[in-house]
């Protein structure tokens, strides 16, 4: 294995302090060897001495030298850029508010906007060009589009940041969270994104134009200005259009279509952003594919190592442990691959065993990944991700996020059934799950995805104890190895695991999406 760049970090995590492993138990203790296995691998990731293995910082460096070491033992080739290391190059970046300004410019007349700008660190400084408003922004086929026919090559997209009225749950939460991408995927430069008036009584915060955001370096997707607009201050978008905002609201409440709007004000965004770099590795290991025909196709196994760090004391705790979000994933990622070892197997297609940074960042690490994979881009096939599971109730159903939007579906369904275990609907699809994670940015390059959690039913105490556990351990420090564990589930969950790995590395066909599915309108990535 190859330490490079990552080893002076680790040298200076490990002069932080001895490692004191286990020094909370847990109430329950594991009673078989294959729990023995798993949760040793979280007792060492989620131990206090990794102080939450935040991105960027030696702690989590000393995590990914432990994975990468687990898979050099299992016999996994390195897959990185950097022996099992993928660099993963990101930024933090902040607006200078004095050196900054957004204006709509109408003849001889300046309008200056407030400050307030969804930054990324790859966000241009400059930014100009007429406006048009275009609804929703969307562009769902089958579903609802705002943008046929609309030219938006040099334009700022103007649209009310909500959504259409009759949009399933899945729909509704990719349409939202793609908007923005898309829209620069069709030429625009910028966007002003109308906010909702809020209810009566409840302000809007606003976020601080000098507060500093982390994501990549470099995203040719967010490279645009997006400017967030109350809708106190809409109507002089559209001063001189013919329309109003009042108007256009109205026709939204009503489920009417909105029009395509010319608006008269040009934009023009000045913006003076300090960026500080900040690298983060991925830790990549590939199982190679037994079939020579196969071989060089990839499934992606993936679950994030990152969590919050060190942040607010609770009840004096003040280490934000992480071990269901995400130590959990990542124990049943290391036990995945050591299956195929110890069983001395491999797929027909490789495997890429992925563990990645920068998830509690906005799903960073795997974006890069997705965007600089380390294989080439067609040769990814589908992504397979856990991510806080939950092995803290009994196993006997399965959430299998996105079952239906591809015919990875096919493939899970008779492991399920030969393990015991039923497909179960999510009781909280407004959660909208299967974007909501790692597996999403490899959605977003058009590339099947699973997700998995164990499941329960609509008011079921295995409800009752998921739900305590998010108000009471969710990015809390009491998500530490004091906590009941499951350890039945964990090793069910495991093995089914494995199962499922290996029946969809060993399929026939190239994993696709369903035609009907809204992703499969997303274009595949590179070469």
């Amino acid at each position: 294995m190859t330490l490079g760049r990552y080893s002076l970090a680790l040298a200076t995590a490990m002069s932080l302090g001895a490692s004191h492993l286990c020094a909370q138990q847990a109430p329950a203790t594991p009673a078989t060897p294959a729990e023995s296995a798993w949760w040793h691998d979280i007792t060492v990731i989620a131990d206090d001495s990794m102080h939450g293995r935040r991105t960027g910082t030696a702690d989590y460096v000393k995590a990914a030298h432990y994975v990468a070491d687990q898979f050099a033992s299992i016999g996994l080739q390195p897959g990185g850029t950097d022996g099992f290391f993928q660099t993963v190059h990101l930024a933090e970046a902040r607006i200078v508010p004095e050196g900054s300004s957004i204006v709509l410019q109408t003849g001889t007349s300046a309008d200056t906007l407030p400050l307030t700008v969804q930054l990324k660190p790859s966000t241009v400084s400059e930014a100009a060009g007429p406006m048009v408003f275009v609804g929703y922004g969307l562009n769902l086929p089958s579903a609802h589009d705002d943008l046929a026919g609309v030219d938006l090559h040099g334009k700022v997209a103007v649209y009310l940041n909500r959504m259409p009225q009759g949009l399933g749950a899945t729909m509704f939460a990719h349409g939202r969270a793609s908007r923005w991408r898309e829209l620069q995927r069709l030429g625009a430069v910028a966007g002003i994104a109308i906010a909702d008036v809020p209810p009566a009584g409840r302000a809007r915060p606003a976020r601080p134009a000098g507060r500093p955001v982390t994501g990549l370096a470099e995203d040719p997707a967010e490279h645009g200005v997006l400017v967030n607009v109350a809708a106190d201050n809409a109507e002089r978008i559209f001063a001189g259009s013919g329309h109003t905002y009042a108007e256009l609201v109205a026709l939204a409440d009503a489920n009417r279509p909105l029009p395509t709007i010319q608006l008269r004000p040009s934009f023009h965004a000045r913006l003076q952003i300090e960026r500080t770099p900040l690298d983060a590795p991925n830790v990549v290991g590939i199982l190679r594919g037994s079939d020579p025909s196969l071989r060089d196709q990839y499934l992606v196994v993936s679950a994030h190592l990152d969590h919050l760090g060190i942040g607010r004391p609770v009840n004096g705790d003040s280490i934000y442990n992480g071990a269901i979000d995400n130590a959990s994933g990542i124990a049943t990622l290391l036990e995945t691959a050591r299956e195929f070892h110890d069983r001395k197997m491999r797929g027909r297609r490789s495997v890429i065993f992925l563990a990645v940074t920068g998830e509690e960042e906005g799903e960073l690490g795997s974006a890069y990944f997705a965007l600089h994979p380390t294989v080439l881009q067609n040769q990814l096939v589908a992504d397979l991700n856990t991510d806080m599971y939950f092995p803290i109730i009994p196993f006997t159903g399965l959430f299998s996020y996105g079952w239906d939007e591809s015919d990875l579906g096919k493939d899970i369904m008779p492991v399920l059934k030969a393990h015991g275990i039923a497909n179960m609907e999510d009781p909280e699809p407004e959660q909208v799950r299967f974007i909501r994670s790692d597996q999403y940015s490899f959605i977003q390059r058009g590339i099947p995805a699973l997700a998995f959690k164990v499941g329960y039913t609509k008011g079921s105490p295995e409800m009752k104890v998921v739900t305590d556990w998010v108000a009471n351990r969710y990015h809390k420090p009491s998500d530490d190895l004091a906590q009941p564990i499951d350890f039945k589930t964990a090793v069910s969950f495991d093995s089914l695991y494995f199962d499922i790995v290996r029946a969809i590395a060993d399929r026939e066909t190239r994993p696709a999406w369903y035609k009907q599915s809204v992703f499969a309108s997303i274009p595949r990535a590179g070469p």
